[in-house]
């Protein structure tokens, strides 16, 4: 006889509650609108209401207006945001960025610093754990006294989600790291580690109220190329949080050497490292420049960035982009990271190279574009992985006791 399990009383509860709650968070709404999209009574509404109040993660806003039937006008009800503080943390082989928000991503306070890359990770670790404390001791000293409860990691490179393992990044030398359990150690809330353009994609997702019904690409491009992929609202992993890694995919057999080991990898051709290495390869005196003096250079005018950044970035950028499109088809591609800096004349660029290389049934009526927002992406991402996970099922109680 097939086992089934009993779900109790207290397993219904919680999952009427998480019920409401996304419901709140969805926008403003009343009791009785709750009542109908939850399919619970009123009074079972308005106890569990009454809880999510006590808490503190919904609050009372007034009223609305009458029906056409006329009688008391509701109590609207709405998510608050600012019940709690997130750690948002993002780092690759440059800098890092430490951020506190709150449950929907919105940064509070911030920090970013150039990191230094120790053998031992710990060490590295403890730099930003340093910085975390900080930002914490400011926001105290500001009279913002929200509990602080989970800090999402956006990391660079191969990361097993559950386990809170770096595996492998292809520029930084840790190997296998486990970074997630030494954070816990330190900072004594609940961490959680994605790669650093899943968790780019998770910010675009946080405040679309599920209007991708289909499919998603977001591309990252800074010092490196990420991608994450969304179908039908959810993030796409893969069995071992290693799918759509399209950044180490071989697009030109004789391209440049890549930091993995080969040649021709989309990475080497159109990361922003690239940008700078193809740069310095025409002409030295750029070398020594860091990305934003080269873009000040190119909005100034210079005639090689313009060539290079277009003709070369802009080009690989669009190949890339309609291989993706080609096996994907998603309804809309945004564009995120640094390079958006560059504006629109690259955004035309690589829109050019993706309708001239993908097939006309999957790019002419896909949305191709820059991201309307990629300042503090990262950190926002790392957020916005924390704010996923309070709003499910599964994780909302160990980061919410």
């Amino acid at each position: 006889m097939k086992n089934t399990k009993m779900i109790s009383k207290n397993d219904m509860k919680e999952s009427n509650r998480m019920s409401i709650l996304k419901t709140v968070r969805s926008g403003i709404c009343s009791r009785a609108e709750i009542s109908a999209a939850v399919g619970l009574s009123k009074p079972a509404v308005s106890a569990l209401v009454d809880e999510l109040i006590r808490e503190g993660l919904v609050y009372e806003t007034g009223r609305g207006d009458s029906t056409e039937a006329g009688g008391k006008r509701p109590i609207l009800l709405d998510f608050q945001a600012d019940a709690a503080l997130i750690v948002a943390v993002s780092f690759n082989n440059e800098r890092y960025e430490v951020a506190l928000t709150n449950l929907v991503g919105i940064v509070k306070f911030y920090v970013k610093k150039k990191i230094k890359i120790y053998d031992d990770f710990r060490q590295t670790l403890d730099l930003i754990v340093q910085d975390i404390r900080q930002l914490i001791q400011e926001a105290r000293g500001q009279g913002v006294l929200q509990p602080v409860i989970a800090c999402g990691m956006a990391v660079r490179g191969l990361v097993d989600t559950k386990l809170g393992i770096m595996r492998y990044s292809a520029s930084i030398p840790w190997t296998d790291a486990p970074i997630g359990d030494y954070m816990r150690e330190c900072l004594e809330i609940p961490i959680f580690i994605e790669n650093d353009a899943r968790a780019g994609t998770y910010a675009e997702l946080l405040h679309s109220n599920g209007e991708y019904k289909d499919a998603l690409v977001c591309v990252s491009v800074g010092l490196g190329i990420g991608t994450g992929v969304v179908i039908h609202n959810e993030v796409y992993r893969g069995a071992f949080d290693g799918a759509v890694n399209f950044a180490h995919t071989v697009i030109s057999h004789d391209g440049p050497l890549c930091r993995c080991g080969n040649h021709g990898c989309w990475d080497a051709l159109a990361s922003i490292t690239a940008f700078g290495e193809e740069l310095s390869r025409r002409d030295d005196k750029y070398a020594s420049l860091d990305f934003d003096t080269v873009l000040k250079m190119y909005h100034d005018g210079d005639p090689l960035v313009a060539d290079v950044l277009l003709n070369h970035t802009g080009y690989w950028l669009g190949v890339g982009i309609a291989n993706i499109l080609n096996i994907f088809n998603p309804e809309q591609l945004i564009i995120q990271g640094d390079i958006t800096s560059a504006g629109q004349r690259l955004e035309q660029k690589i829109i050019e190279i993706v309708q001239r290389r993908a097939l006309s049934a999957v790019s002419k009526d896909v949305k191709i574009g820059f991201s309307q927002d990629s300042e503090k992406l990262q950190v926002r991402g790392a957020a916005a992985v924390i704010s996923k996970h309070f709003f499910s099922d599964t994780y909302h109680r160990i980061i919410w006791n």
